[in-house]
């Protein structure tokens, strides 16, 4: 039988299978078996394996863009000595563990601006996506403008504290939220200003949740400090470096 023959049909089993990977790289494992005598079973087993990792990466990939994170912020580079309220283990453990997504538990984080609440929230938003996880990073005004359609009849602000109120109501105990917010709870009725519905938010928000208040001085303000007592630098190459420090997909494990 013509060898030719023969890969060009492979080829075309492994398309309708839907095997891409298998399809690119069983040239180069078949050889590699013939030199070393491999069992058929291993050749199977070795090609199985790289189509899995493949179609792991190809996933984390394609969540990766849709999630929306902010390039470069893991938990690898987060200072949790500036924030020593923030347990690395507790941190640690929201991301290796499924109990509280499954559940719907939420993530609240509380602090002034600078303090570390969306680098982190970030962050714990890509070990989960690496574990399996959908996630989608916003902020709260984008969200809000994307459920405003169907509250158009009543006006600006009402629409808007209605639609986060139904965000809110509609994911309780149903999907995990990880929020950040630069004001305490006291100060939550500024935002919805009807204190029954500021009430009932704050309720569904910290049952089932895990709550870290990094109330410390900004990051930014330390950095500019430190940078003047230090005196000018050196000026960056590139103002706003894209995807520093995020692993690439192949590293990333093979999901609220």
């Amino acid at each position: 039988m013509n060898e030719t023959f023969d890969a060009s049909r492979l080829t075309l089993l492994l398309s309708e299978l839907r095997l891409p990977a298998t399809k690119q790289i069983w040239p180069a494992f078949a050889e590699q078996s013939d030199k070393e005598g491999w069992p058929a079973a291993r050749l199977l087993t070795v090609l199985a394996e790289n189509e899995l990792a493949e179609r792991d990466r190809r996933r984390i990939e394609r969540h990766l863009a849709e999630a929306k994170l902010l390039p470069g912020k893991t938990l690898d580079n987060f200072d949790f000595n500036s924030v020593p309220m923030v347990s690395k283990a507790q941190v640690a453990a929201l991301c290796a563990g499924d109990e509280w997504l499954r559940n719907g538990a939420n993530v609240l984080l509380l602090g002034p601006p600078g303090a570390g609440k969306s680098h982190l929230s970030s962050a714990i938003g890509l070990a989960l996506l690496e574990k399996g996880w959908r996630v989608l990073f916003a902020r709260t005004s984008d969200l809000v403008q994307r459920l405003q359609d169907d509250l158009a009849y009543v006006i600006k602000d009402q629409a808007e504290t209605s639609a986060l109120f139904e965000l809110i109501s509609t994911r309780y105990e149903r999907r995990s939220t990880i929020i950040t917010a630069n004001q305490p709870f006291g100060e939550w009725g500024k935002v919805f200003q009807d204190p029954a519905m500021t009430l009932a938010a704050v309720d569904r928000l910290v049952h089932h949740s895990t709550i870290f208040e990094m109330n410390v001085e900004s990051y930014r303000r330390r950095t500019a400090i430190e940078r003047k007592q230090i005196g000018p630098g050196r000026p960056a190459n590139y103002a706003t470096p894209k995807n520093v420090g995020i692993p690439k997909p192949s590293d990333n494990q093979p999901p609220a």
